[in-house]
């Protein structure tokens, strides 16, 4: 049986792989797509619920997306032997648009703006565990974008 501190490993390894360019939405990346979603709710931020399968505000389009990282969540937990009743929240927080950090944007080349990633999890006894990512973003644009080969064979 694993330790409750494993919790803050699980929260980064799925904050850096939500932040990779490997998370396509339709074969786009993710972030892009969620940051179009959320200019056009007239929102900064985005809230992924990955025990329940939820996203706020909601949108059936991240469906897939919400559902894979929930299944990478539980299998994680599997994986290190810990139980799924010490999970009370398992989120992730996107927000855009947010404050330029010198310590972790400098060196991005990416255009767009500063993106912060937030996946938190609070366990049964009222810990939380958490795990930042940070990238440069823009509002997801089909004109400017190259599809990925992926998409399609999911």
């Amino acid at each position: 049986m694993g330790r409750r501190r494993e919790l803050g490993s699980i929260a980064s390894g799925i904050v850096g792989s939500f932040a990779s360019r490997n998370n396509d939405v339709d074969g786009y990346w993710g972030i892009g797509k969620l940051y179009k979603f959320a200019e056009s709710q007239s929102t900064k931020a985005i809230t992924v619920n990955l025990k329940n399968r939820g996203i706020k505000p909601s949108a059936k389009e991240f469906d897939l997306m919400v559902c894979s990282y929930s299944e990478m969540l539980f299998r994680l937990m599997g994986k290190r032997e810990l139980p799924n009743s010490w999970l009370v929240s398992v989120t992730i927080r996107v927000e855009f648009d947010v404050e330029y950090q010198h310590e972790h944007h400098y060196w991005r080349c990416e255009l767009g703006k500063p993106c912060t990633l937030i996946c938190e999890i609070l366990d049964d006894i009222g810990r939380t565990h958490k795990a930042n990512a940070y990238v440069n973003c823009l509002p997801h644009n089909p004109n400017r974008e190259c599809r990925s080969s992926r998409f399609g064979n999911l």
